[in-house]
């Protein structure tokens, strides 16, 4: 025979062993939590607790851990065993974590065994191609009563709590009556178990006001109910436990009705209990000594079948059986879901049915809207179903419109449709106009259409005019054709003209074509001409052109003397003192970062050693320049600066316009044909400015401020997309209403915060013929817009966005959607719509918010 087991108050069984790879904490018989090694492909993992013998049980509940909560197995299944050789499954879970908040739990029917295994695919990615699990603390045990309702209680220290605390001092009570009324105590197991023996423990007070007239009654899902026992006339004595005993039953809720409580001495009526036990067995099947042949059929649970098998709640798996307390035949409400969920009045979600009193099923009216809205008579209003009596559908004429508007005949008047009748429509003669009027003859008068037979259409020849008229051989009169036999377009010789007349060799005669064999085309010589005559080294012969190796081209030679009118050309540093001023026009051309010619200025200086070109030096200023197009110009070759500005105590330099822009940095000089990288300012220090700072005024790229992000590799990311935290990075949205929203995925920010340090070079000279730019987005980090105005992904699918509308996550990956007032929680809303979207997904321009 099988020992029975109390079930009515929790209990936590102790592990005499636990064995699993991996690493666990434990303490004194306890598993507090456990993670997996890495792993480099998806492993299936066993964790075994022993107890030191064999134990009932009836619940299994495990946290999340507490450092890895995203790691929990989503397939696993729980198995039992009495030796730790053979293994029965228990019940098996796929896809869980949907929806896992803190903890995971399971009450079942009173199972026996001595070890428990948990068998698990380790397959949680960690996003280095490695797999891991993790899950906190471990609880296997008596789940207890779950649940207590109860009609009445007296006061604050007589509570129905204290029916499975253990101890004896308090108990329940029910409200102190003045006349006989009806009490009961409603308990739920948690689960179907064997129930075989009921305890009652009575005040320990000379009146112990135990109910005098009760009875228990079972069920195992609360909606069908069977009689169990009863008492009338119950006498107690204080401080006792009272026990009834009964075949096994299955059951899951128990309900103890007082139909008459104790008499007080004031003649008032009352109930008291001081503890509540259930006694239960496990499966019947567990009974090693148990005669399976001899033994009527056992009732159908969740873990053994009998006539049929049982389902676990919202369990889906064929061959099983749904139970009557199944959440899913529960009735629907807007809340919670039962065979289907219902919508909330006006909803317009997938998956929920419309309850029929929801507005839009009422009769519509002009007013007010049903399955449609009706538009008035007249009315052009997107949305709205047009009456059969609006006076659009009335017959057309041409006083009263109808669908349409007809016109008169001959009306051209716009927005009105030609009858049939209409003179306009009829055929067309040279005398009566139809859709055209026909053309006479030959006639030119504009509005009219030329006929098929006009002489105009013939063929033409030199005699007669059709559409043209042809030229005879060699004419040129005006409005004539040229015929492709007219000798002018044959090919031409020097006999013979065509198109042209080729001159002969040597010949210049006006109107006449050079031949490509003509020698004065042929290559020059000092004794045959080409185009040119070339001249003799030294030759000075007129008509003949000097030769590129002539020696007058290559030989240097001293300057003759000459007069100078302020120094000797050669003189000491010092040898004289006065003003020079030089007045000349030169200029050759001259752009790009290179040297100027020597003939680009009045004075050029040329140091070959290593101090400066020029020096000026004054009380004033040292150096000035001034020009129509650009004062000064500073050019830095190789790793030299273009120019530097150093001072001791004032500022290195001062750039002021009286009426452009003191400072232009980055961009091309259209004056020096300058070639520039896209870089345009270096700040090496603390910046001050005293007016607004403009960032490309209208455009929407410069009107936020973002932050680099690392983000989940396992998603694709687009501008517009809405991520948020999840753990140490950022992921794009999946669920609607979120709170952890971080921000935007954009292309483009006007101020962006906490570049990675390679993202922009430094100041350093860069080798010749090397370049800085921009480097290209960091591997595995996006640009996220965390205020200001942005493009953001969205969907109209829960109604359309107007402009000034909040945006809240939607279930679309990273989009978001109109926010519904009635599910609105704090921390959800996430933009202010800028733009509209009627329909279907898009990009909407948003300003970020948080509220």
């Amino acid at each position: 025979m099988m020992s029975q087991v109390r079930i009515s108050h929790p209990e936590i069984l102790l592990f005499s062993n636990w064995a699993a790879p991996g690493h666990t904490t434990e303490s004194s018989g306890r598993v507090l939590g456990w993670v997996s090694d890495e792993l480099e492909t998806p492993t299936l993992v066993a964790c075994t607790a022993t107890f030191d013998d064999i134990r009932c049980f009836n619940s299994i509940q495990i946290d999340l851990h507490d450092e890895f909560r995203d790691f929990f197995p989503d397939t696993f299944r729980f198995e039992v065993s009495q030796d730790g050789v053979v293994w029965e499954p228990l019940f098996q879970e796929s896809d869980f974590r949907a929806g896992l908040v803190n903890m995971a739990g399971w009450n079942f029917p009173l199972i026996r065994a001595r070890h428990l295994k948990f068998l698990f695919l380790v397959d949680q990615p960690t996003g280095s191609d490695t797999y891991r699990c993790a899950f906190g603390d471990f609880r296997v045990g008596i789940s207890g009563l779950i649940n207590i309702e109860t009609s009445s209680e007296l006061d604050r220290l007589w509570v129905k709590e204290n029916l499975k605390d253990g101890r004896t001092e308090y108990g329940w009570s029910s409200a102190l009556r003045t006349s006989i009324e009806r009490e009961h105590i409603l308990l739920d197991l948690g689960s179907i178990n064997r129930v075989s023996e009921i305890r009652a423990l009575t005040k320990n007070d000379i009146e112990t006001f135990f109910p005098e007239v009760f009875s228990f009654s079972y069920s195992e899902d609360n909606i069908a109910w069977h009689h169990l026992l009863e008492e009338n006339g119950f006498l107690s004595e204080p401080g006792t436990w009272y026990n009834w005993r009964f075949v096994p039953t299955n059951m899951r809720y128990l309900r103890m009705d007082v139909a008459r409580g104790a008499r007080t001495r004031e003649g008032k009526f009352i109930s008291q209990i001081i503890e509540l036990e259930f006694y239960a067995s496990a499966d019947s099947l567990e009974d090693p000594g148990r005669n399976v042949m001899s033994s009527p059929i056992t009732h159908a649970s969740v873990l053994r079948a009998g006539i049929v098998r049982l389902a676990l709640d919202g369990e889906v798996r064929e061959g099983v059986v749904v139970q009557g307390s199944d959440r899913r035949l529960r009735d629907a409400t807007t809340e919670s879901r039962g065979i289907v969920e219902l919508a909330t009045d006006g909803e317009e979600r997938e998956g929920v049915v419309v309850q029929g009193h929801d507005r839009r099923l009422k009769y519509a009216s002009e007013d007010l809207p049903g399955i449609v809205r009706l538009a008035r008579d007249g009315e052009n209003r997107m949305g709205h179903a047009v009456q059969s009596n609006d006076g659009r559908l009335k017959y057309a004429s041409e006083e009263a419109a109808g669908l349409v508007e007809l016109a008169a005949d001959g009306e051209s008047r716009p927005a009105v449709v030609v009858q049939g009748n209409d003179r306009r429509l009829r055929m067309a003669t040279v005398r009566e106009p139809g859709i055209v009027r026909l053309a006479e003859n030959g006639s030119a008068d504009p509005g009219e259409v030329v006929q098929g037979d006009d002489h105009r259409l013939r063929d033409a020849t030199i005699e007669t005019r059709g559409i043209l008229r042809f030229a005879r051989h060699n004419e040129e009169s005006a409005e004539a054709a040229v015929q492709a036999n007219d000798p002018r377009l044959r090919l031409a010789s020097t006999e013979e003209p065509g198109i042209v007349e080729l001159a002969r060799d040597g010949e210049s005669k006006a109107g006449a074509v050079v031949q490509g064999s003509d020698r004065r085309l042929r290559a020059a010589t000092q004794e045959e001409a080409g185009i040119v005559q070339l001249s003799g080294h030294g030759g000075n012969r007129a008509g003949t052109a000097v030769q590129a190796d002539d020696p007058r081209l290559s030989d240097a030679r001293h300057p003759l003397k000459h007069e100078h009118e302020y120094a000797p050309i050669e003189h000491d540093y010092d040898s004289h003192s006065g003003f020079i001023q030089l007045k000349g026009e030169l200029g050759d051309p001259h752009t790009n970062s290179v040297a100027p010619p020597m003939n680009y200025a009045p004075i050029t200086g040329q140091n070959t050693g290593g101090g400066a070109g020029i020096v000026g030096t004054g009380k004033s200023q040292g150096v000035m320049g001034a020009a129509d197009r650009t004062g000064v110009v500073g050019i830095g070759m190789e790793q030299g600066v273009g120019m530097l500005g150093a001072a001791r105590f004032a500022p290195g330099g001062i750039f002021v316009s009286e009426r452009s822009y003191g400072l232009v940095a980055g961009g091309k000089h259209e004056g020096h044909g300058l070639e520039t990288s896209p870089l345009a300012m270096y700040v090496r220090g603390s910046s001050r400015f005293d007016d607004a700072l403009h960032l490309r005024p209208g455009d929407v790229a410069a009107s936020s401020i973002a932050v680099y992000f690392p983000v989940d590799s396992r998603d694709v990311y687009a501008a517009g997309d809405l991520v948020v935290a999840a753990g140490e990075k950022l992921r794009k949205s999946r669920e609607y209403g979120s709170v952890g929203v971080v921000g935007v995925v954009v292309a483009q920010a006007g101020v962006i915060l906490g570049s990675p340090a390679d993202l922009l070079p430094g100041a350093d000279p860069v080798p010749t013929g090397a370049g800085q730019t921009v480097a290209d987005k960091p591997e595995g980090m996006e640009l996220i817009g965390i205020a200001g105005i942005v493009d953001v992904h969205a969907t109209a699918e829960s109604g359309a966005i107007e402009p000034g509308d909040l945006l809240v996550t939607s279930l679309r990956s990273g989009c978001a959607e109109k926010m519904n007032e009635k599910r609105y929680r704090p921390g959800t809303i996430i933009a202010r719509a800028l733009a509209p979207l009627k329909k279907g997904e898009g990009i909407v321009r948003a300003l970020l918010v948080c509220a």
